[in-house]
């Protein structure tokens, strides 16, 4: 995470735990079985963006706030400085609703508007210097009960065939054609059958290098699971510094083209300084006036399966702002709606043919300082049975950033080849797609 400085991290009663030489996605599978787990795992190998990881139980109290209002009398009730403890869960995409009314009443949908978890019984790990930490004096699990050892899912099928997707593209381009916008992201969806022991299987995708932003949360309550191995953050904020920085991707190439290729692409470059503007216009309106930077116009990251381009945009938070204003300010993401904001959501709307749900929302940490992910290359689940043992279905989508010169079929594929992913969750013989 980007916060550097333990103060700012763990509380004073933090124990550090001697000799322990266990990486976060090993030491959450020896996790007991009937007991919940959330686990925020920064697997990227990079000092600002992956220092920490954090392995809690998902059994404190738990709030599905379905107003802004709601959220923020939640968030104004911690009085916690460090980053635990704290409310750990996710909004989904269309909490955006409550905070736009021009966008109407959020549809009715599987999974809650917003799901938060109460954290204060935690095992922390410093990545750089390797070093776990338990706060609430939660206990090292020492051995799991699993009685089912593997897991395996069907292969993901399109909910919305090439031919519909590709047409939601040219809608979206003949609404940049005719002024209404000048950039919508399109998303379509895959769904597939899963069972078995899908804990240890996301704590074993978790594991790879790549996933800065990683997560998996458990709420059994509701027999929905969510995996995320976002590589993008949405937002981190410093109660102490007042600092909040966004870093919105946008720009994706597969990892055996050349960077070069998408570095040199101005469609892809135009995508992302949109986006980058967005954002600074976002920032503006909860920073004070002066204070808002672009620290990277654009940058090429490498990611599990792809080539990506990132533009980092910092700022200082007025005094009066509190951390719901933030998300009151900047949810959801420019990244995963386009621009202007509004009329890209209510485009949007129209074209896609469900609610996104969890996946374009926030996952990650609430409290006086956030630290959130872009809810991308997120897995939906809703199965029966516990995390060890479950059986059910499986949800991912993925979106194309649309601009107006692209083209169609390309982004057709683009829409696939972000997919790649989750190969890792199938079983071996089988594959996600074709």
């Amino acid at each position: 995470m980007s916060v550097s400085q333990q103060s700012k991290v763990l509380p004073k009663d933090a124990v550090a735990i001697d000799g322990l030489q266990c990486s976060p996605s090993d030491l959450a599978k020896k996790w007991p079985s009937d007991v919940p787990l959330i686990a925020l795992i920064a697997n990227g190998e990079h000092e600002a963006w992956s220092r920490w990881s954090v392995l809690a139980r998902a059994d404190g109290g738990t709030h599905t706030p379905r107003s802004i209002e709601a959220l923020s009398e939640l968030l104004a009730s911690t009085q916690s400085d460090t980053l635990l403890p704290n409310w750990i869960g996710y909004l989904s995409y269309e909490f955006g609703n409550l905070i736009e009314p021009v966008l109407g009443e959020p549809p009715t949908q599987d999974w809650p508007l917003a799901h938060l978890v109460w954290c204060d019984c935690a095992l922390i790990y410093d990545h750089l210097h390797h070093q776990w930490w338990s706060i609430g004096q939660c206990e090292v699990p020492t051995a799991c009960d699993v009685a089912t050892p593997s897991c395996s899912c069907s292969p993901l099928q399109e909910v919305e065939d090439d031919a519909t997707f590709k047409k939601a593209v040219e809608h979206a381009i003949d609404y940049i054609h005719e002024g209404d916008i000048f950039q919508s992201n399109i998303t379509r969806r895959y769904t597939a059958t899963i069972q078995g022991n899908v804990r240890h299987a996301a704590l074993d995708m978790l594991e790879q290098p790549g996933g800065w932003f990683g997560a998996w949360l458990e709420f059994p309550e509701s027999n929905q699971y969510l995996l995320s191995m976002s590589p993008e953050l949405f937002l981190t904020t410093d109660h102490q510094s007042r600092r909040v920085l966004t870093r919105p991707m946008k720009g994706t190439r597969p990892e055996h083209v050349s960077p070069e290729e998408l570095i040199e692409s101005s469609k892809d470059a135009a995508e992302l300084h949109m986006i980058v503007d967005l954002m600074r216009n976002d920032l503006g309106r909860i920073c004070s006036f002066g204070s808002i930077q672009v620290e990277s116009a654009r940058c090429i990251e490498r990611h599990p399966t792809v080539w990506q381009c990132v533009g980092e945009v910092s700022g200082t938070l007025r005094d009066d702002v509190s951390s719901c204003d933030v998300i009151h300010g900047t949810f959801p993401a420019g990244s995963v709606t386009g621009a202007p904001k509004i009329r890209a959501m209510e485009i949007i709307k129209t074209l896609e043919s469900s609610p996104r749900g969890p996946y374009c929302g926030a996952i990650g940490i609430f409290g006086k300082s956030l630290h959130l992910n872009v809810a991308i290359r997120t897995a939906m689940i809703q199965a029966d049975g516990h995390a060890c043992d479950l059986q059910g279905t499986l949800t991912y989508s993925t979106g194309c950033g649309i601009v107006a010169d692209s083209n169609p079929d390309e982004e057709v594929q683009e829409s696939k080849v972000k997919v790649a992913i989750m190969d890792n969750l199938i079983t071996p013989e089988l594959t996600t797609h074709s």
